[in-house]
């Protein structure tokens, strides 16, 4: 069945209507530094602008790591040993709440967003090149999903390098306190945009099989 780039956007935007309501819990870290940096900001002062940020910054990191830790451990141990899984969940976790506490710059929060979408974007991309499918399966286990797959992968590497050009692009264009307030946000802007994706992908896929 053919469809013109007009016909994709319209489907992909009609997705939005459609989608379930969101967790609350996706407000949490957002909720968190909202609140953290205004009241760090007044406790350390003018003059500690910068470290209010990242201390607000960590502790709505590591409440969002907190919180994705479970899953992460779940996909990971699709794919490794256990001893293999819980090393690597604590790395992920841990490391990039250690680089941001020694760097002390708001600079680096910014840029460890945009490094979680090259990792997770290069991992995926890694898989479109070798024909794999290991990665997206771990996202989306279920026996109905497996058809898909294969764009599914190809779509991770979209919408990760997407949004790290999206990420970049707030870097630059805007103060950092309009980029705090995009972080709050971007868990669901992310989730939003992401499940919007996914129906696209399988409603294609499906047209495509009936045609």
């Amino acid at each position: 069945m053919h469809r013109t780039p007009f016909d994709l956007v319209r489907l992909f935007l009609s997705l939005f209507q459609d989608l379930p309501p969101l967790s609350r819990s996706l407000y949490l870290p957002g909720a968190v530094l909202l609140i953290g940096y205004p009241i760090l900001a007044v406790a350390f002062g003018s003059d500690h602008a910068g470290q209010a940020f990242t201390t607000a910054f960590l502790a709505a990191l590591a409440v969002r790591v907190g919180m994705g830790f479970e899953g992460m451990m779940r996909r990971m141990l699709t794919r490794y040993s256990v001893a293999q899984a819980t090393i690597l969940a604590l790395a992920f976790a841990g490391l990039p709440l250690l680089v941001l506490a020694v760097a002390d710059d708001p600079l680096w929060c910014q840029r460890m967003q945009s490094m979680f979408y090259v990792v997770i974007g290069g991992v995926f991309l890694q898989d479109v090149m070798q024909g794999r499918t290991s990665t997206a399966a771990s996202f989306w286990p279920d026996a109905e999903m497996r058809e898909h797959l294969p764009n599914l992968t190809r779509m991770m590497v979209v919408y990760n390098f997407g949004f790290l050009l999206m990420n970049e692009t707030m870097i630059r264009a805007f103060d950092t306190s309009y980029w705090l307030l995009f972080w709050a946000v971007l868990p669901v802007i992310g989730h939003t945009v992401l499940r919007a994706m996914v129906l696209t992908v399988i409603n294609l896929d499906d047209n495509g099989h009936k045609a």
